[in-house]
């Protein structure tokens, strides 16, 4: 469906605007083209340690003044294991070191925080039992409301589009199921945000030091008291996050990065919130489908109103059996190209609006097999939403 390359380096002379959507793949291939100043919005190799780093994360935050929560660095199983039965408080275990790999990512749900003490040594027992190395840090568990905030960064400091982010990491409805990363999300772009202020803002100085061109995004737990508690970055465009930014802005989807870079700050915006639902197939979030089984799916209802409220990610052109009228016959149509197959999208003026538009779309989109939805993206915030305006955030989000 698009124009693909072999390799990228001979073209980096000719673009105009050189887009880094991520910030592990490539990254000392690129380096050499950020210190020498090429057109590039993405995260340099400085600015990605604070997202694939927790302790240069934590020390940037503790030096720009931003508050963080304690913890205690682990190698040994043995040890952490010690340390959470003798304590008296639940604990959240997260990878240490630069380590990409988040399997040593945990936290423990149960009826009291002794059980959820008791299902971390279970965790911790089971990686010792499996070998998994690697470093990573135990930190207490803090009760609240989680919510995002971060924007775009270039030379001119921050845009005044402001976004705040509320997403959903698991695959079940309810928290429930493993971790994906992100499998729904809802997003706004505001001009304040009183979260911004406090564990943003403040990174303005060493952001420049970094030479950082791109999105800034640090995700909080505020607390019953009304305390934001940084839980970790995002230097990079976050999926689907960005794909929920890109229905929002008006205009060329392009020209306002090349602004960026050249300290103009040109983005333009609908105030609407967007509500974002990953669709995927077979046994993602594992990935441990053959690339065959599923690729090749023929992806039904994709009319032009579908279409304009759906980010394709894994999809490519083939043929496959389709319906025409009365007969069946192998139609060139749009087809699967992987497990993450797409995201189905809404906007409207309060939450509850914009789930609705999404599942709309969600609707009327199927493929053969089956498709992996949740169905309660944004409905978390019914409650979370009463939680943070006593305390002053988002207060011009409504649910209904």
């Amino acid at each position: 469906m698009i124009s693909k390359v072999e390799a990228w380096q001979p073209h980096m002379d000719w673009a105009e605007l050189v887009i880094v959507t991520g910030n592990d793949k490539y990254a000392y291939e690129l380096e050499p083209f950020f210190k020498r100043g090429y057109p590039i919005v993405g995260t340099n190799k400085a600015s990605a340690a604070l997202e694939l780093d927790r302790g240069v994360g934590q020390d940037i935050l503790n030096e720009c003044g931003i508050e963080t929560l304690d913890f205690v660095e682990f190698s040994s199983y043995d040890k952490a294991i010690d340390f959470v039965r003798k304590e008296r408080k639940s604990y959240v275990s997260k990878p240490w070191g630069g380590a990409i790999d988040k399997s040593l990512s945990y936290v423990p749900k149960g009826a009291d925080s002794n059980e959820e003490r008791a299902n971390l040594v279970c965790r911790l027992e089971r990686w010792k039992k499996e070998g998994v190395k690697g470093k990573f840090i135990l930190q207490e568990k803090i009760d609240g409301t989680e919510m995002a905030a971060g924007t775009w960064f270039g030379p001119g400091g921050f845009s005044r589009a402001i976004n705040e982010t509320w997403e959903e990491k698991r695959f079940m409805n309810d928290g429930y199921g493993p971790n994906t990363g992100e499998t729904g999300t809802v997003l706004r772009y505001t001009k304040k945000s009183k979260l911004f202020e406090k564990v943003v803002r403040p990174l303005e100085g060493k952001l420049h030091e970094l030479g950082f061109v791109g999105n800034v995004d640090v995700s909080c737990m505020i607390d019953r008291s009304g305390a934001p508690w940084p839980m970790e970055f995002t230097m990079r465009f976050g999926w689907p996050a960005f794909n929920l930014m890109l229905a929002l802005h008006k205009g060329d989807p392009a020209e306002w990065l090349a602004d960026l870079l050249v300290s103009r700050d040109s983005l333009e915006h609908s105030n609407d919130l967007c509500c974002g639902v990953v669709m995927s197939l077979g046994d993602y979030p594992w990935g441990n489908w053959p690339h065959d089984r599923a690729a090749g799916w023929p992806i039904r209802g994709l009319s032009m109103e579908v279409v304009r409220n759906v980010a394709l990610t894994c999809v490519k052109r083939g043929h496959a059996p389709s319906a025409l009228g009365d007969e069946i016959e192998n139609c060139d149509c749009v087809v699967t190209a992987g497990e993450y197959v797409l995201v189905a999208m809404g906007q409207g003026k309060s939450v509850e609006a914009a789930r609705k538009a999404a599942y709309g779309i969600v609707e009327q989109i199927s493929w053969p097999p089956h498709q992996n939805v949740r169905t309660d993206i944004g409905c978390r915030m019914e409650k979370g939403l009463k939680e943070l305006h006593r305390h002053g955030y988002a207060t011009e989000v409504s649910y209904e």
